[in-house]
Protein backbone atom coordinates (compact mmCIF):
# COMPACT_ATOMS: atom_id res chain seq x y z
CA UNK A 1 0.00 0.00 0.00
CA UNK A 2 1.68 3.05 -0.69
CA UNK A 3 2.32 6.06 1.85
CA UNK A 4 -0.13 8.72 1.95
CA UNK A 5 1.79 11.76 1.21
CA UNK A 6 2.85 13.72 4.23
CA UNK A 7 1.52 17.21 5.32
CA UNK A 8 4.68 19.32 4.53
CA UNK A 9 4.69 17.42 1.14
CA UNK A 10 1.42 18.08 0.07
CA UNK A 11 1.52 22.12 1.41
CA UNK A 12 4.63 22.25 -1.14
CA UNK A 13 2.59 21.24 -3.93
CA UNK A 14 -0.50 23.34 -3.06
CA UNK A 15 2.07 26.02 -3.05
CA UNK A 16 3.98 25.03 -6.03
CA UNK A 17 0.22 25.21 -8.19
CA UNK A 18 -0.87 28.48 -5.95
CA UNK A 19 2.29 30.48 -7.12
CA UNK A 20 2.19 29.25 -10.45
CA UNK A 21 -1.44 30.70 -10.80
CA UNK A 22 -1.78 33.71 -8.85
CA UNK A 23 1.54 34.54 -7.65
CA UNK A 24 3.32 34.92 -4.73
CA UNK A 25 2.08 38.17 -2.89
CA UNK A 26 -1.58 36.64 -4.80
CA UNK A 27 -1.47 33.84 -2.27
CA UNK A 28 -2.39 33.69 1.30
CA UNK A 29 -1.07 31.35 3.75
CA UNK A 30 -4.13 30.34 4.71
CA UNK A 31 -5.03 29.59 0.33
CA UNK A 32 -2.48 26.97 0.53
CA UNK A 33 -3.39 25.43 4.07
CA UNK A 34 -6.92 24.61 2.19
CA UNK A 35 -5.77 23.53 -0.65
CA UNK A 36 -2.96 21.51 0.98
CA UNK A 37 -5.95 20.20 3.44
CA UNK A 38 -2.68 20.61 6.11
CA UNK A 39 -4.19 21.77 9.47
CA UNK A 40 -2.28 25.65 10.57
CA UNK A 41 -0.07 23.68 13.49
CA UNK A 42 1.89 22.01 10.44
CA UNK A 43 2.34 25.02 8.68
CA UNK A 44 4.75 26.41 11.38
CA UNK A 45 6.13 22.80 12.23
CA UNK A 46 7.43 21.84 9.16
CA UNK A 47 8.11 26.00 8.06
CA UNK A 48 9.12 28.32 10.93
CA UNK A 49 9.87 30.83 8.73
CA UNK A 50 6.54 31.27 7.32
CA UNK A 51 5.90 32.09 3.82
CA UNK A 52 8.90 33.12 2.74
CA UNK A 53 10.38 29.87 3.65
CA UNK A 54 7.30 27.68 1.74
CA UNK A 55 8.01 29.92 -1.34
CA UNK A 56 11.69 29.42 -1.10
CA UNK A 57 10.97 25.46 -0.77
CA UNK A 58 8.22 25.06 -3.43
CA UNK A 59 10.63 26.69 -5.99
CA UNK A 60 13.62 24.51 -5.49
CA UNK A 61 11.18 22.00 -5.51
CA UNK A 62 9.58 22.90 -8.71
CA UNK A 63 12.24 24.28 -10.42
CA UNK A 64 14.13 20.90 -9.63
CA UNK A 65 11.43 19.06 -11.67
CA UNK A 66 12.25 21.20 -14.40
CA UNK A 67 16.13 20.78 -14.25
CA UNK A 68 15.21 16.67 -13.97
CA UNK A 69 12.95 16.69 -17.14
CA UNK A 70 15.28 18.90 -19.17
CA UNK A 71 18.31 16.06 -18.17
CA UNK A 72 15.92 13.37 -19.02
CA UNK A 73 15.32 15.12 -22.71
CA UNK A 74 18.91 15.08 -23.22
CA UNK A 75 19.33 11.79 -22.28
CA UNK A 76 16.91 10.74 -24.78
CA UNK A 77 17.35 12.35 -27.69
CA UNK A 78 19.63 11.69 -31.03
CA UNK A 79 19.87 15.31 -32.20
CA UNK A 80 20.41 19.13 -30.85
CA UNK A 81 16.84 19.56 -32.87
CA UNK A 82 14.91 16.79 -30.72
CA UNK A 83 16.73 17.69 -27.37
CA UNK A 84 15.21 21.61 -27.77
CA UNK A 85 12.04 20.08 -29.13
CA UNK A 86 11.62 17.26 -26.31
CA UNK A 87 11.89 21.05 -23.79
CA UNK A 88 9.78 22.91 -26.12
CA UNK A 89 6.98 20.14 -26.22
CA UNK A 90 6.81 19.40 -22.63
CA UNK A 91 6.55 22.95 -21.67
CA UNK A 92 3.61 23.34 -24.21
CA UNK A 93 2.20 19.99 -22.59
CA UNK A 94 1.99 21.32 -18.95
CA UNK A 95 0.80 24.96 -19.87
CA UNK A 96 -1.82 23.14 -21.76
CA UNK A 97 -2.96 20.37 -19.39
CA UNK A 98 -3.59 22.98 -16.76
CA UNK A 99 -5.88 24.60 -19.23
CA UNK A 100 -3.56 28.09 -19.38
CA UNK A 101 -3.52 28.32 -15.51
CA UNK A 102 0.21 27.70 -14.82
CA UNK A 103 2.88 29.08 -16.95
CA UNK A 104 6.38 28.68 -15.70
CA UNK A 105 6.43 27.34 -11.91
CA UNK A 106 9.03 29.97 -11.43
CA UNK A 107 8.95 33.49 -13.54
CA UNK A 108 5.64 34.74 -11.61
CA UNK A 109 7.41 34.52 -8.32
CA UNK A 110 10.89 35.96 -9.96
CA UNK A 111 8.91 38.48 -11.57
CA UNK A 112 6.74 39.24 -8.28
CA UNK A 113 9.93 38.77 -5.64
CA UNK A 114 13.69 38.82 -6.59
CA UNK A 115 13.73 42.71 -6.45
CA UNK A 116 12.35 42.23 -2.80
CA UNK A 117 13.19 39.38 -1.40
CA UNK A 118 17.30 37.74 -1.20
CA UNK A 119 15.91 34.40 -0.40
CA UNK A 120 13.16 34.38 -2.93
CA UNK A 121 15.33 35.88 -5.60
CA UNK A 122 18.44 33.62 -4.97
CA UNK A 123 15.62 30.44 -5.44
CA UNK A 124 14.81 31.87 -8.69
CA UNK A 125 17.76 32.58 -9.85
CA UNK A 126 19.34 29.55 -8.94
CA UNK A 127 16.95 27.58 -10.52
CA UNK A 128 17.16 29.32 -13.73
CA UNK A 129 20.85 28.85 -13.71
CA UNK A 130 19.85 25.26 -12.87
CA UNK A 131 17.90 24.55 -16.27
CA UNK A 132 20.70 26.94 -18.19
CA UNK A 133 23.09 24.58 -16.70
CA UNK A 134 21.56 21.63 -18.26
CA UNK A 135 20.14 22.96 -21.68
CA UNK A 136 24.20 23.75 -21.99
CA UNK A 137 25.55 20.58 -21.07
CA UNK A 138 22.72 18.78 -23.56
CA UNK A 139 24.13 21.27 -26.48
CA UNK A 140 27.63 20.16 -25.88
CA UNK A 141 26.35 16.04 -25.82
CA UNK A 142 25.28 16.84 -29.03
CA UNK A 143 28.55 18.50 -30.65
CA UNK A 144 28.64 22.24 -29.00
CA UNK A 145 31.51 23.79 -27.92
CA UNK A 146 30.83 24.94 -24.34
CA UNK A 147 30.80 28.66 -25.12
CA UNK A 148 28.94 27.85 -27.65
CA UNK A 149 26.51 26.04 -25.39
CA UNK A 150 25.93 28.79 -22.47
CA UNK A 151 25.50 31.14 -25.42
CA UNK A 152 22.84 28.94 -27.33
CA UNK A 153 21.75 27.59 -23.92
CA UNK A 154 20.58 31.61 -22.77
CA UNK A 155 18.96 31.99 -25.91
CA UNK A 156 16.96 29.00 -25.56
CA UNK A 157 15.69 29.36 -22.44
CA UNK A 158 14.84 33.22 -22.76
CA UNK A 159 13.04 31.95 -26.41
CA UNK A 160 10.85 29.28 -23.88
CA UNK A 161 10.16 31.61 -21.10
CA UNK A 162 8.70 34.54 -23.23
CA UNK A 163 6.58 31.56 -25.48
CA UNK A 164 4.99 30.66 -22.34
CA UNK A 165 4.41 33.90 -21.25
CA UNK A 166 2.62 34.64 -24.80
CA UNK A 167 0.84 31.47 -24.97
CA UNK A 168 -0.69 31.80 -21.40
CA UNK A 169 -1.85 35.07 -22.10
CA UNK A 170 -2.80 34.40 -25.99
CA UNK A 171 -4.71 31.12 -23.90
CA UNK A 172 -3.18 29.84 -27.33
CA UNK A 173 -0.47 26.88 -27.95
CA UNK A 174 1.00 28.93 -31.08
CA UNK A 175 3.86 31.07 -28.95
CA UNK A 176 5.28 28.03 -28.10
CA UNK A 177 4.61 25.87 -30.91
CA UNK A 178 6.77 29.02 -33.01
CA UNK A 179 9.27 29.03 -30.55
CA UNK A 180 9.70 25.22 -31.22
CA UNK A 181 10.10 26.07 -34.77
CA UNK A 182 12.67 28.72 -34.32
CA UNK A 183 14.65 26.29 -31.91
CA UNK A 184 14.73 23.04 -34.55
CA UNK A 185 15.89 26.22 -37.09
CA UNK A 186 18.71 27.23 -34.36
CA UNK A 187 19.61 23.53 -34.20
CA UNK A 188 19.66 23.24 -38.19
CA UNK A 189 21.75 26.32 -38.54
CA UNK A 190 24.14 24.71 -35.55
CA UNK A 191 24.70 21.47 -37.59
CA UNK A 192 25.29 23.41 -40.67
CA UNK A 193 28.47 25.44 -39.04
Amino acid sequence: MAKAPDSKWKTLAAAVKLFRQQGYHGTALNDILAAAGSPRGSLYFHFPGGKEEIGESALTLAGEAVRQGIVRAAEVSDSTEMFLTRVARAMAADLEKSDYQEGCPIATTALETSAQSEVLGEATSAAFRKWEIEISSGLERFGMTRDEADQVATMVLSQLEGALLLARTYRSPEPLQRAEEALKLLARIGQEK
